[in-house]
């Protein structure tokens, strides 16, 4: 590709040059020449006009030669010396054309190459795992830009799914943008072309390479073939990484006893454990080629630079399997998840004559030590009722003026910020349903990663993290709530966001509330996280595949579809109502299943963008009505579309978006494009109804698309190539505002 585009350039060099002579002129326009120093022979003054992409070459009688795009007065159409009747007293100059601004179609390359300016000071800056920010200036010369062209040729990928050269169109006033949607460790060929009315300009382009993620798979807990003293024998899965390359695979030897939580961001050798206090270590560092070997934990022997030291018998081990991504200097690891003494690995080599058989001494020292234990229990429970009676006590006699914590005094609040509006729901004991519904995590099982803002949030950040629970290292997103620093009312309406996901509790197509950890200043909700989100999928699924146009089949998109109609279908039977249901508050996990994210307290963004849902809203909200129920049903129908064009922006001819709400309310919905069904888009149609009440509800929806998928007789979606086919537009300034979060 960067071949191709470099021959272009030398192509139009070669070719679009000529010698075209315009005529005689006088009255030279002053606007965006350029003069050149020295006086030059005719033929260079045309050349370096040229490769200046001026469109004019001004010769003067005295030699001077300037550039320039625009004519001025003719005098007569042959040279100036040539002409009998010019005065040769006025300034007066032979103008050529120099060929640019005129198209021409290279046989040999098949390349069309029109000469036009490129943008100048064309910068890529600001790289990380999935953005780039790119600026430029208009260029030296030009007549007339229309708009901007940027693509984004991938040159080498890790990912499995990726889209086909991404482009994005911007106005003729933009000067610079970000690229929100690109592929970690993925080397781009970036190029940045002009626009005009006489075809497409000069090209520029620059080869970046984003920051490797996190992988994004997590390995495969190792399987336990033998176990023989300090030795066992373990068989290793190898990991696919779509953000990154894979470089190694580390043995982890975690010692169970120990109780420690793993801290990921500690994980040393054996020597350097010890020395530390760890309870556990890196046993070994492998190739990728011998992960499909088995492997002997505790051999004594060197892996790379760490030792696989013998294994203690007396102790109860956990094996885990840790995948290493590294390039550019930077390291990115995934581990297999902890998974407990019932899949860990005990070593207990005792022989039958160490046992020691039963005595009378023996029994009845134990059953001394039972006694004073139940004795201890007994006195605990007692101590604990009278213990929790005061509590009770003193807290009905707190004023009501008090801090507001998730340990202070009961708090109701009228739950109808989510609740259809034509039933009435009594108030809600919120302090109550906390205790009663929600799991509470320690703050030592909890792991925040401080460096890994995920987004902000009404009441505070959202970052990644760990809990640590069952042996078992779960990835979550960690919403930190200042709870002291809260007015009352806002902290009303967090726990009533907080009671909107203790509501709906577990669903495999919903994101959901894993517990809360509590400290004196600081109140930790810990949700279910998920890296991807649907929109990115799709993007990701542009690929001109032999005969078709996606990576992904027209099954699996309606399949995607209908596991987010049960979701929403859940959400409709608790009575709440989503609001911002769109592509972008959907995640996918575990390959393609859907997980409806962006209601409750479940909400945040990028901290300078947010997710602007006005295409995606029903047209009883623009007449100022409530959201509804049946609203959701019309933002749906959006996302369905939205999920068969492969990530396109709905109404992406229609570029400002206070215009969409009025083209909506006369008449506006979204397009039948050629390779969706009849029986599909009127599923959309029926969603679009004006009237609320004939729009299907959600179990309807679920129950009409799996009709539509399990009929194969006609095919409800194609995504096989045709004739000028184009894949419908993304536009992020569209669908992103800049503005603060809430």
């Amino acid at each position: 590709m960067l071949r191709a585009l470099l021959l272009s350039v030398i192509i139009c060099n070669a070719v679009c040059y000529q010698e075209t002579l315009l005529g005689c002129y006088k009255d030279l326009p002053t606007l965006r020449t350029l003069t050149l120093p020295q006086l030059q022979p005719k033929d260079e003054c045309l050349k370096t006009c040229y490769t200046r992409y001026y469109r004019y070459s001004y010769i003067y009688n005295t030699g001077q030669c300037i550039c320039g795009n625009y004519l001025g007065e003719q005098v007569t159409n042959v040279t100036c010396s040539d002409c009998d009747s010019c005065d040769p007293q006025q300034n007066l100059m032979d103008i050529y054309a120099t060929g640019n601004l005129v198209s021409k179609n290279i046989p040999t390359t098949s390349i069309k190459e029109s000469c036009l300016a490129p943008p100048r000071n064309f910068t890529v800056t600001n790289i990380t795992e999935t953005s780039a920010r790119l600026s430029w200036q208009e260029p030296e010369s030009f007549v007339e830009i229309t708009s901007y062209q940027i693509k984004a040729i991938i040159i080498h990928t890790y990912s499995s799914f990726f889209p086909d050269s991404p482009e994005w169109m911007y106005s003729n006033n933009t000067n610079q943008t970000e690229l929100i949607t690109l592929l970690p460790g993925t080397k781009y060929n970036i190029s940045l072309s002009t626009k005009s009315s006489s075809g497409e300009g000069g090209l520029v382009y620059k080869v970046i390479e984003t920051k490797i993620a996190d992988p994004d798979n997590i390995p495969a807990q190792p399987e336990i073939i033998s176990r023989e003293g300090t030795k066992v024998k373990i068989k290793l899965m190898p990991t696919t990484n779509n953000n990154g390359p894979v470089t190694s695979y580390r043995i982890i030897v975690v010692d169970e006893d120990a109780k420690q939580g793993f801290d990921k961001t500690r994980v040393l050798s054996y020597d350097e454990a010890k020395n530390n206090g760890e309870s556990y270590y890196i046993a070994a560092e492998l190739n990728p080629k011998d992960i499909d070997k088995e492997f002997v934990v505790g051999d004594g022997r060197k892996y790379g630079k760490y030792y696989n030291a013998p294994l203690d018998p007396n102790i109860n081990y956990n094996i885990l399997l840790a995948v290493v991504s590294e390039q550019n200097g930077i390291t990115k690891i995934a581990y297999s998840d902890a998974s407990g003494a019932h899949n860990g690995v005990l070593i207990l080599n005792v022989n039958q004559d160490d046992l020691v058989e039963d005595s009378p001494a023996v029994i009845i020292g134990l059953s001394v030590a039972i006694g004073l234990l139940s004795f201890m229990l007994i006195a605990g429970i007692i101590a604990f009722i009278i213990l929790k009676s005061r509590v009770i006590n003193r807290r009905q006699r707190l004023s009501d003026n008090q801090e507001l914590t998730l340990q202070g005094p009961m708090i109701e609040v009228e739950n109808n910020g989510y609740i259809h509006e034509d039933e009435h729901i009594p108030p809600v004991n919120y302090y109550r349903a906390l205790k009663q519904k929600i799991h509470t995590i320690s703050s030592n099982q909890l792991k925040i990663e401080p460096t890994n803002l995920l987004g902000v949030g009404k009441y505070g950040r959202v970052n990644s993290g760990t809990v640590h629970e069952n042996n078992t290292l779960v990835p979550v997103a960690v919403y930190s709530i200042q709870d002291k620093k809260m007015s009352q009312e806002i902290r009303k309406s967090m726990l009533h966001d907080l009671d909107v996901l203790i509501k709906v509790g577990k669903h495999d197509n919903l994101i959901g509330l894993v517990g809360t950890c509590e400290t004196s200043q600081v109140v930790s909700i810990i949700l279910d996280y998920v890296s991807m989100n649907l929109k990115d999928l799709l993007l990701g699924s542009r690929d001109n595949l032999p005969g078709t146009f996606s990576n992904m089949s027209e099954a699996q998109a309606l399949d995607i579809a209908i596991q987010i109609a049960k979701g929403m279908a859940h959400l409709e039977s608790c009575k709440i109502i989503h609001k911002q249901l769109c592509a972008r508050s959907v995640m996918i996990s575990n390959g393609f299943t859907p997980k409806i994210g962006s209601y409750g307290i479940a909400q945040y963004f990028s901290h300078n963008k947010i997710p602007d849902y006005t295409r995606w809203t029903a047209l009883e909200v623009f007449k100022s009505h409530p959201h509804n129920l049946k609203s959701d049903v019309w933002s749906f129908s959006c996302l369905l579309w939205e999920i068969c064009v492969l990530g396109g922006t709905p109404y992406g001819n229609v570029s400002n978006n206070n215009e969409i709400p009025e083209r909506i309310v006369k008449g506006l919905r979204l397009p039948q494009l050629q390779y969706i069904s009849d029986d599909l888009y009127q599923i959309m149609l029926d969603c679009w109804q004006l009237d609320c009440d004939e729009r299907p509800d959600f179990p309807s929806l679920v129950d009409s698309l799996t009709d539509l998928k399990e009929n194969n007789l006609i095919p409800y979606l194609s995504f096989n190539l045709f004739s000028n086919f184009q894949y419908e537009q993304f536009y992020p300034d569209m669908e992103l505002a800049v503005r603060p979060v809430f």
